[in-house]
């Protein structure tokens, strides 16, 4: 057998601490790959927002335009959004994408003001969730926000599909995103509407809907939606209640699928309603 005094990195090795060894392997962040960030300030809503972009892996190796998906609630969505995509389109069950996600940045109650503002298209008459909502009832501002400003920064940024939008929104998204497909369809192509909270202002989209409904009887959209079994019934009902009416309504050129994922709650239903939504808007062809 060799002697250790053969073997010195072995020595140097054995009297390294453990401390030294734990830190040098943990000083960098994970960061997530061929993803962007943008401030972008918007005069619609007197609001900068953190544009977090998510760009396809085929996208620097070719000069292919992409089909875009617009994320609401993206503090909290983001990372996982783009993990999903990137999944399902490495599997070709979707689409190369590229993902834009609306964010806010600033605290956790920041975010949670801000989107009551910005998703909601009236104030909250009925106080369903509460009466704490000073900043509610912008949605249209919002909407001026992506048409005029979001949307053609993307388009003059980065190679994408002229008029392929999808939009992606959990509750007061959801809501926001029912309240677009109604006053605006053409707005977007797809929409994947999670959970929406529908009961809001005293269930105001039924009125928006029936608005709509007087003057068109057309409605171009490929819509997913979807709830969790263990969500509250304000959310179930009103969300029953608006697939009902949408079903009688018959409108042309409206492909609409809704389903109730079992033993998920308001929001353990995003990862898997995410999934299935972007496999069906994206399958209807």
């Amino acid at each position: 057998m060799r002697p250790l005094s053969l073997f010195p990195n072995v020595l140097l090795l054995l009297f390294i601490p453990l401390s030294t060894v734990q830190t040098q392997s943990t000083q960098q962040e994970v960061v997530l790959s061929n993803t962007r960030l943008h401030l972008l300030p918007a005069e619609a809503v007197s609001e900068t927002y953190r544009i977090e972009v998510s760009l396809p892996r085929a996208y620097s190796d070719s000069s292919k335009s992409f089909a875009v998906l617009y994320l609401l609630d993206a503090d909290k969505s983001f990372g996982m959004a783009r993990d999903i995509v990137d999944w399902l389109s490495w599997a070709r069950e979707i689409p190369q994408i590229i993902i834009v996600g609306v964010s806010y940045g600033g605290t956790t109650r920041e975010w949670w003001d801000k989107r009551s503002r910005d998703y909601t298209p009236t104030r909250d008459t009925s106080c369903i969730w509460g009466s704490k909502w000073p900043l509610a009832g912008g949605a249209d501002r919002f909407r001026t926000f992506l048409k005029t400003e979001l949307f053609p920064f993307i388009e003059h940024t980065y190679r994408t599909l002229q008029n392929d939008r999808t939009i992606v929104g959990l509750s007061f998204g959801g809501l926001f995103a029912d309240y677009v497909l109604i006053v605006e369809p053409a707005l977007f192509s797809r929409y994947v509407i999670l959970a929406p909270a529908l009961a809001w202002g005293g269930k105001c989209i039924f009125r928006f809907e029936q608005a709509y409904y007087s003057s068109q009887r057309t409605l171009p959209a490929k819509v997913f939606t979807a709830v969790g079994s263990l969500d509250e019934k304000d959310i179930i009902e009103p969300w029953q209640q608006f697939n009902a009416v949408i079903a009688s309504r018959k409108y042309r050129d409206l492909l609409w699928h809704d389903h109730t994922f079992p033993d998920e709650t308001h929001i353990s239903v995003f990862p898997g309603a995410f999934a299935r939504g972007l496999k069906t808007v994206f399958a209807v062809e």
